[in-house]
């Protein structure tokens, strides 16, 4: 298919949607095109394989690489389900969520309703090495489905990512805590990389650099997103010769951790030691102290992924080299920092 594409000057879609009868998404040129290039190159499908994938399923599928055993209960995750959830239910879509851990040996049980034809289009969330999350969207990319990825798409796939400025939210409160007296600035993460997580590690690492405070000792990473997990990070921290005084975490979770820590230890907050969250999960403003985080548009990120994949399923076309769609952030300023 993808030599037909290139041969017809189309994308893959459309080669798709050729074969597939969807010849309504398509000019006549075009479809006259493409099927000339077919005939020349001898390539056609099994006609009943062909035959059921021409029927709409009118399901969506929300495929997810992660290792938590409670991912579902993950709340930005839930947040962006919310969001997806409420554009397919408008527009009489069911959404399926599969999910594989982010390993080599678990990651293609991902794409098991696309090669099954139970879902029309796919939302990728993806967790793991940065080779892994390449390949999954690749795969994907190569099955001829519309797709959306919530992170950036690598170069040369025609796709649509929608991210939040996790970068620029992260060197802004980076900058707030440099501004506020802090030299000795730690960052916190779990074990398995996220992309945004990653954006928001490189926000943090820029905004030390240019201060000249960059302290790599202070970067810690355990654990899955959950506050016992903050906990365990903020006990290694606390024990370091020459502690932190400020505390940025991932996400608000890990930050629930440290203030515990820093409570039981009889550390005061902001006092003696600052904490930060990311994302401003609805449990934030009611931590003690309040949490300074920032805030990241979980459900508007849903909505928007979900508007850009229906509109692929209509036949919009994203230009060749992809497009992103990119939701601010904003800085929320509490008793915690």
């Amino acid at each position: 298919m993808r030599d037909v594409a290139g041969r017809a000057g189309v994308s893959l879609q459309t080669v798709s949607n050729y074969v597939n009868g969807r010849f309504n998404l398509m000019s006549v040129e075009t479809r006259e095109r493409v099927g000339r290039e077919l005939d020349g190159l001898g390539y056609w499908p099994n006609a009943a394989a062909r035959s059921l994938r021409a029927k709409r399923t009118m399901t969506l599928g929300f495929l997810i690489l992660d290792e938590g055993a409670r991912f579902l209960a993950d709340p930005m995750t839930d947040l962006i389900i919310a969001g997806i959830g409420d554009v397919a239910r408008d527009n009489g879509y069911s959404l399926l969520i599969q999910a594989a851990r982010p390993d080599p040996d678990d990651a293609d049980r991902l794409f098991s309703p696309l090669l099954e034809d139970r879902v029309d289009g796919a939302f990728l969330f993806l967790s793991g090495a940065a080779a892994v999350r390449r390949r999954s969207i690749r795969r994907v990319d190569e099955l001829g489905f519309s797709f959306v990825v919530f992170e950036q798409a690598p170069a040369g796939v025609a796709v649509v990512s929608v991210t939040a400025e996790n970068r620029s939210g992260a060197r802004q409160l980076t900058e707030y805590l440099l501004a506020s007296g802090h030299r000795r600035i730690a960052f916190m993460s779990t074990r398995t990389p996220w992309p945004m997580l990653e954006e928001r590690l490189r926000g943090y690492r820029e905004a030390l650099s240019s201060a000249e405070a960059v302290a790599p000792e202070l970067e810690v990473t355990d654990g899955i997103w959950d506050p016992a997990s903050g906990a365990r990070m903020a006990e290694r921290l606390f024990e370091l010769a020459d502690p932190p005084t400020a505390i940025m975490c991932g996400n608000d979770l890990l930050a629930l951790g440290v203030l515990q820590t820093a409570r039981v230890r009889g550390l005061r907050v902001p006092d003696d030691v600052a904490v930060t969250g990311f994302d401003d999960f609805e449990f934030a403003q009611f931590a003690d102290p309040p949490l300074t985080t920032v805030r990241v548009p979980g459900y508007e990120l849903g909505r928007a992924g979900a508007e850009s994949l229906l509109a692929r399923l209509a036949g919009e076309e994203p230009p060749a080299g992809g497009a992103r769609v990119t939701l601010p952030v904003t800085l929320q300023l509490r008793g915690s920092a």
